[in-house]
């Protein structure tokens, strides 16, 4: 089950018969369990729930209770729009209603009759406000939730408008660098948003995080340990990041702008619309973000040949412009109370450009030492365009349902380098001139079925198939010759899954499994690169939860995941670093096959402990080969293995009515194996500890502040050791205007603490890199809503990795 299968190279859709052959068990599956009733003596009760103005409530928690002695039978939230449906056993009932900042409601006593529906009709739910100590406290949800399979965490106006890149750092476990790479807790996450992977390369979704104001997030969920619904790529975990939509009738927005100053200027701005009528809603989102900063390196190589080791020193310098632009066009139609059409379009443009010096000095074996200077300027205009469609079909009131995605996304970066190499002999200054275009298609289908059974269990199955193509081209020319080479990578993955679960009163679960069939090829045009690959691998995954106490809770999860090569990591052109720094893809590079464990204990829903391992085979690996003349060239590779362990402890809750606090601390430790330029290293890694708090203290009912601490301690990844650091970020928040409007004015890297200093061990090359960027800076930022409230909206507990592999790294 958990094994790797390898299939002979045919492609899954050369023919129809080979395409139909792959799908239909998971047709028949599908569309049999879509005509399957359950027979029992059942009846079902429905409702809706609505404010004080008669419109609409969505996401409200419902709870179907024994009209004899009042105890939980099923509990569940509203939909979008208000609606709820119960199926239970032949009794008498009544139903509880809660939400946060309205007061509780209870229905009247019913009868629920076998084969009946039991309507209870609109019910009305009127808003509270609490005063505590002279301050106001607004009705919000609780910054953390727990659940058995994911971590939720609703702003609640976190941030004021700054963009999501920056109040991601705020939110439990996750930790995003100043080079833009985000982990959670400790691991590679993919990034989705509306419950959909984002087909973007680390620029481009950095470029749209940047740009995405956080006045227009509802809630991000942390995934942990995603279940078989998912697609099975990622080693690490999902960050879920759910967009508010307005359910209330009319014209609503948001209207952002902030600036900043660190050794450059920065600045960001933007406005959020949503109009919704009675067969539609409609959200507009323009975002604009723009940043100048300083990338310094330093990086000394020691390159072993023989008794006498050279060394190269490279003191590089380089001023970066980073401008996005990222609208955003969704509408729903609501073609029926059960059927809504969903279409959206999103266009991106970024425009990066880095202007570098490098100093470069060089001692090698019985030569004396030499010094040169390499100058490099980038200009790199990148565009991106995404668009999709979904049909989410209610098909009865039990709660069946069926959703069907159809997206297209196209990436396209076009880097133009004018370089050259200054020595002190003149005859040797190389100007050269490098055009490099990147440009990824991407295709995907995607069908969903949800079925619930009697007595809390629930069925989901589903079917995906993608391809991507990915062309990639360099032209090089200096003054002696110019060259072209390309490179062409073509991509299908065909998936089918099935989970099946139970929701009790006390234990709960999960159990899935997920087949994917992965078929890759890619050429090389003048080299000698041409490889095929066809694989299919099983995923299988378990989710345990068990409610201890009414307090306590643990929760279990164990699945296996595969992290494929990025599409860049297989592209074997060179991209020019310095004269004596190369990088450049590997077209060997296997897929990492991992599997993972995590248990959790939770308190209160405020305290989390947890315990979780991760074993990878042909775990992704970073070497630097010596090439000649000084010169190294830096690639992935595949080591045998890595184990890597965590003790985790989270901490959220408001402690007081003025002060809240989420803080997490983490113990790793990370294990290593492989052969890494024909030598075999092995190490047992180091203890590790990284902590973060967050604290928020009310000082009035309007003007808060905040300090958010981050500690990262020494640690050994794989081939590298990073040394530790720490930084502290503060910051001031005014609401007024009712509340409506927002002003925070935040400073980052308060006492330019952070440092970015590691060592690689590849065996015959050993390198040190002392990074600095521009990490201490002041950043204002104002938020106004008008129109109706946009509620903080509570929904239901209930494309993908391609995008992320669609990654061009610049440096």
């Amino acid at each position: 089950m958990f094994g790797f299968v390898k299939i002979p190279n045919i492609m899954p859709f050369k023919s129809l018969k080979s395409a139909s052959l792959f799908f239909l068990p998971g047709f028949i599956l599908l569309f049999s369990a879509m005509f399957v009733s359950a027979q029992d003596n059942t009846g079902t009760v429905t409702g809706e729930v609505v404010d004080e103005n008669s419109v609409s409530l969505p996401f409200v928690q419902v709870t179907l209770k024994s009209s004899r002695d009042s105890t939980k039978v099923k509990a569940l939230l509203a939909n979008d729009k208000g609606q709820f449906v119960f199926k239970a056993a032949t009794g008498k009932y009544f139903v509880e209603l809660k939400m946060m900042g309205y007061g509780t409601v209870y229905s009247k006593v019913f009868n629920v009759v076998s084969g009946e529906s039991s309507e209870l009709g609109k019910i009305q739910l009127n808003p509270i406000t609490t005063q505590l100590a002279g301050v106001n406290i607004s009705a919000e949800l609780p910054f953390v939730e727990r659940r058995a399979d994911k971590l939720i965490v609703n702003l609640n106006g976190l941030g004021s408008g700054a963009p999501m890149m920056e109040v991601m750092n705020q939110l439990p476990g996750v930790v995003v660098t100043p080079d833009d790479r985000i982990t959670l807790n400790g691991k590679s996450v993919q990034i989705y948003m509306d419950g959909k992977a984002t087909t973007l390369s680390s620029e481009a979704l950095a470029g749209l995080l940047k740009g995405t104001s956080s006045s227009a997030i509802q809630k991000v969920e942390l995934i942990a340990q995603p279940s078989a619904k998912y697609d099975a790529a990622g080693n690490g975990a999902i960050i879920n990041i759910i967009r508010k939509r307005n359910y209330k009738a009319g014209l609503n927005g948001n209207i952002y702008v902030g600036g900043g100053n660190g050794t450059f200027g920065k600045a960001n701005g933007g406005i959020n619309l949503n109009y919704k009528g009675k067969a539609y809603n409609l959200l507009l989102n323009l975002d604009y973000n723009y940043n100048k900063y300083f990338y310094n390196s330093y990086i000394v190589s020691t390159v072993f040949n023989g008794d006498m080791p050279s060394q190269y020193v490279s003191d590089v310098k380089s001023d970066r412009t980073n401008a996005n632009y990222t609208p955003n066009l969704g509408i729903d139609f609501y073609l029926s109370k059960r059927t809504t059409l969903s279409a959206s379009v999103k266009p991106g443009f970024q425009h990066f450009s880095r202007d570098g010096v490098a100093d470069i000095y060089s001692t090698q074996a019985g030569v004396a030492s030499t010094q040169s200077q390499f100058l490099n300027r980038v200009d790199i205009r990148a565009t991106n365009f995404s668009s999709g469609l979904r049909l989410q079909h209610q098909i009865d009131t039990v709660g069946r349902e069926l959703t069907i995605d159809l997206d297209y996304y196209r990436y396209g970066n076009y880097n133009d380098q004018n370089n050259r190499s200054i020595a002190f002999d003149p005859a040797l200054d190389l100007p050269s001139v490098i055009a490099q275009d990147r440009v990824f298609d991407i295709y995907a289908f995607k069908m969903d079925y949800s079925h619930p059974l009697k007595n809390g269990y629930q069925l989901e199955m589903g079917v995906k198939t993608s391809y991507v193509n990915s062309d990639n081209s360099n032209f090089y020319q200096d003054q002696n010759s110019s060259q072209t080479d390309l490179f062409n990578y073509d991509e299908s993955i065909s998936a089918v899954y099935l989970t099946y679960g139970h929701t009790g009163k006390a234990f709960s679960y999960l159990l899935g499994v997920r087949g994917e069939y992965t078929h890759g090829q890619g050429e090389q045009q003048f080299g000698t690169n041409r490889f095929t690959r066809s694989y299919f691998q099983p995923f299988p995954s378990l989710h345990f939860d068990y409610k201890i106490t009414k307090n306590q809770n643990l929760t279990l999860g164990i699945n296996k995941r595969i992290e494929r090569p990025g599409y860049e990591s297989l592209n074997p052109l060179v991209r020019i670093i310095s004269s004596n720094n190369l990088q450049q893809g590997n077209p060997t590079l296997k897929p990492v096959i991992a599997y993972n464990a995590d248990l959790w204990y939770g308190f209160k829903n405020a305290l989390f402990l947890g315990l979780t391992y991760s074993y990878s085979l042909d775990d992704f690996t970073s070497v630097s080969i010596p090439l000649q003349d000084g010169i190294t060239t830096t690639l992935p590779g595949n080591a045998d293995y890595s184990n890597y362990y965590t003790l985790q402890a989270m901490y959220g809750k408001q402690v007081l009515p003025w002060w809240y606090t989420s803080s997490n601390a983490i113990l790793s430790k990370r294990s290593f194996k492989g052969v890494v330029n024909g030598n075999l290293l092995e190490s047992d890694g180091i203890a590790s500890l990284s902590a973060t708090s967050y604290n928020s203290f009310s000082l009035s009912k309007n003007f808060s502040v905040m300090f958010l601490f981050n500690y990262r301690g020494k640690s050994v990844d794989r081939t590298i050791t990073n040394q530790a650091f720490a930084y502290l970020t503060a910051g001031v928040r005014h609401q007024f205007l009712n509340k409506r409007a927002s002003v925070q004015l935040n400073f980052m890297d308060v006492f330019k603490s952070y440092r970015n200093y590691y060592q690689q061990n590849s065996g015959t090359v050993q390198q040190l890199w002392r990074n600095q960027f521009e990490t201490r800076m002041a950043k204002l930022n104002f938020s106004y809503n008008f129109g109706g409230t946009i509620k903080t909206i509570k929904k239901s507990n209930g494309a993908e990795d391609e995008k992320k592999r669609s990654t061009v790294n610049e440096n």
